[in-house]
């Protein structure tokens, strides 16, 4: 099997030219091309079948009994392509990373990835939330669902809509402490609760969880977080 899953690997062929669109051309683009829909636009599996290399197609099903570690291993493909600002070679790593196990959380964390690169907040948490409805215990998506929610949310702020960034906020919280029951040991997830906790005012976490970044090391804390702390939670 292992020579199987390399011949997949070694199959999936990359762009020589990076691809980065906007959102507006994605869409026009993905009208004509199912390869850029994510999970091929929901098409039955015959369209499916018939757009997928043949060779690609092949190692995929005859990996069937370690789908999971194919498709883990498309989407990592996938978001080094993402993080190369390639959105065409990236969905087309993200798209058979699904055929090969649809029910992956880290397949529609992957799609979220690729719509919030895009700057496109609602459907990064169509993706992320169908990832969630899979599993609902998948730490890595609960962040990055509850990120998008922070990033919302700051320009609720900027636009003075103060009660809904309150409303994201909150939104956002309840996911970061999902997230930290699971990987409570990841600094950027502890700075999360940190920081949610000062903007909500609750003072004993939010010294608590400041605390806990103090100690971890990984990051310092920001200024304009730490005033707030000290204005309003004197201890």
């Amino acid at each position: 099997m292992r020579t199987s899953v390399f011949a997949l690997l070694t199959l999936v062929s990359l762009s020589a030219h990076a691809q980065l669109l906007s959102f507006d051309e994605w869409y026009e683009r993905s009208d004509k091309d199912l390869y850029l829909k994510p999970q091929f636009g929901d098409r039955g599996p015959d369209v499916i079948n018939n757009l997928v290399d043949q060779d690609v197609f092949v190692a995929i099903m005859n990996n069937r009994n370690r789908q999971r570690a194919v498709s883990d291993s498309l989407v990592k493909l996938g978001l080094e392509r993402l993080r190369k600002n390639d959105h065409v070679a990236s969905m087309r790593r993200f798209n058979e990373a699904w055929l090969a196990m649809p029910i992956n959380p880290e397949v529609h964390r992957a799609f979220g990835a690729y719509f919030r690169s895009m700057k496109r907040p609602l459907e990064a948490h169509e993706h992320y939330q169908a990832g969630i409805a899979i599993d609902s215990t998948y730490a890595p998506l609960l962040k990055e669902e509850a990120d998008v929610y922070m990033e919302q949310r700051y320009h609720m702020q900027q636009e003075g809509r103060d009660k809904k960034a309150e409303e994201l906020t909150l939104k956002a919280l309840d996911l970061y402490k999902r997230a930290y029951r699971r990987m409570g040991n990841d600094p950027e997830v502890t700075y999360r609760l940190f920081e949610c906790y000062v903007l909500t005012l609750n003072c004993p976490k939010a010294w608590e969880f400041h605390d806990k970044v103090v100690e971890m090391k990984a990051r310092s804390v920001e200024e304009m977080y730490l005033n707030r702390l000290k204005a309003y939670c004197v201890r």
